[in-house]
């Protein structure tokens, strides 16, 4: 059998292990043991050959690794992006791998590439993946390719800042480039000063994530245009998002699309709420989504990797690529779309390390199905709280009244009750309370249970009162 590195952080979803062991001998090294959670370190011990943790991170009285973390509640890194990428060619080098993947989200896109461009290993490429790993710069390749996306500016500064607003006009949006979950993204309206929302943002951001992603380029911070949705051009109510993912796969360089995710309606600070599988949407729709998902994802120069595409939904079926990524999509996409559609995304991926091409990766977009996934959460926003106060968690009322008939959750996942929770508008992303995996026969009675736990439900908490307590959720 041949070798994969799995190189397991934080972020994202991580790869099946019981795949990849299918098909090859799988190592694993985990360069921060915080961001692993036990569950998932249980499911490397069962699989992996194995298994590494970085020696730096030791501490006293061994490696400690959480129930749940978010990135705001793992330890920072004790290696530099040079020095991570170097404990990964060592170990491939160890375990004579011939081919590295990564669980998680941004923080390892990079890393990744270009060790294995150092071993002659396939990827997504390193100039490529530094694109998709900065939204800078791939606003920048994006608009030399006529990629359908927003004006932008740079922001190193708060006289960039004041510039932008004064050349692009309101409603901007401001992003960080290197970040994930929609963490730190705001809307800049007009009805504060830019400049002070922009010093909330940097602090905010300092000061709970820390350098949890590794990131080394200049730029931090964007702003863009914002893209107006129309929900109304592309679905028939209003239970939807006017924005859809795309997952597909790069490989030998050319775009493979495989799946259309809907979502339903976001919360504040662009935070998502739902992901629907398979799409309502027609197939005239599908098509013009996949199209410029095509031009985006092929204009970066990606290799050979998954990719996750944001695509917002405008008036007369007009689109504009939010971002897109080399990596899985996060919450639970590729289980509902192995689950749904019967395809192993982990071993598609896996196989076009390898071999430079799956016999399993679909020659179409896969669009229908016997029955329907959905992955929502719940958030301290569902049941609206006092953003400036702490609170403890005690659980919710239960939900089977919420439920369209034929639809079921199958499982549920909470954070720890007697958690302390807290909802800060720039990390909103951060504060759920529970994950669902839900089932049903069609779509649209998933996006309507969803609505209506988002406006049923009801959160048990007790406020904390006259403490300072640092929450981390």
């Amino acid at each position: 059998m041949k070798n994969i590195l799995l190189v397991s952080d934080l972020g994202g979803f991580p790869p099946s292990l019981q795949s990849l062991a299918e098909i090859a001998n799988v190592y694993v090294y985990i360069p921060r043991p915080s961001a692993v959670t036990s569950r998932y370190m249980s499911t490397i011990n069962r699989y992996a050959t194995g298994i590494v943790k970085e020696l730096s991170a030791h501490v006293a009285g061994g490696y400690e690794h959480p129930e749940w973390v978010t990135f705001t509640g793992a330890d920072a890194y004790t290696l530099s992006e040079d020095e991570v990428v170097d404990q990964i060619i060592r170990y491939a080098r160890m375990f004579e791998a011939d081919a590295i993947m990564f669980g998680g989200a941004e923080n390892m896109v990079l890393s990744v590439a270009k060790a294995a461009e150092a071993l002659g290993l396939r990827s997504a490429g390193v100039h490529a993946a530094r694109r998709a790993r900065n939204k800078y710069s791939m606003r920048e390749k994006f608009r030399s390719a006529d990629v359908p996306s927003p004006d932008f500016r740079a922001i190193y500064s708060e006289g960039d800042m004041l510039a932008a607003v004064n050349e692009l006009g309101y409603p901007l949006v401001l992003k960080p480039t290197y970040l994930a979950c929609s963490i730190g993204v705001t809307l800049l309206d007009g009805s504060r000063s830019p400049v002070e929302v922009f010093r909330e943002v940097q602090r905010d951001i300092q000061e709970n994530t820390g350098d949890s992603l590794l990131f080394s380029e200049e730029c931090l911070f964007l702003v863009e245009q914002y893209m107006e949705g129309c929900n109304a051009d592309w679905y028939a109510d209003d239970l939807y998002a006017d924005y859809v993912s795309v997952e597909g796969m790069m490989v030998n360089g050319v775009y493979r699309p495989v799946a259309i995710t809907d979502k339903t309606p976001m919360l504040s600070s662009f935070t998502e709420t739902s992901h629907l599988v398979p799409s309502v949407l027609d197939n005239e729709a599908q098509n013009i989504i996949v199209e410029a998902c095509r031009k985006a994802n092929e204009s970066l120069g990606l290799e050979n990797c998954p990719t996750h595409t944001e695509v917002k939904l405008m008036k007369n079926r007009q689109v504009g690529i939010i971002e897109t990524a080399a990596r899985f999509g996060g919450w639970n996409i590729i289980p509902q779309i192995n689950d749904v559609y019967g395809l192993d995304m982990t071993r598609v991926w896996a196989e076009v390390l390898l071999g430079g091409s799956s016999q399993e990766l679909p020659d179409h977009l896969l669009q229908s199905s016997h029955k329907a996934r959905c992955n929502m959460r719940i958030y301290l926003e569902d049941n609206p709280l006092d953003p400036a106060l702490k609170y403890r968690y005690s659980g919710y009322e239960k939900l089977d009244h919420l439920l369209e008939d034929g639809t079921f959750i199958h499982t549920e996942t909470e954070i720890p009750r007697g958690a302390l929770v807290s909802s800060n508008p720039h990390l909103n992303a951060m504060s759920f309370v529970s994950t669902l995996d839900m089932e049903g026969s069609h779509s649209r009675d998933l996006a309507q249970s969803v609505s209506n736990i988002r406006n049923g439900v009801q959160l048990k908490v007790t406020e904390i009162e006259g403490q300072k307590v640092e929450v981390k959720v």
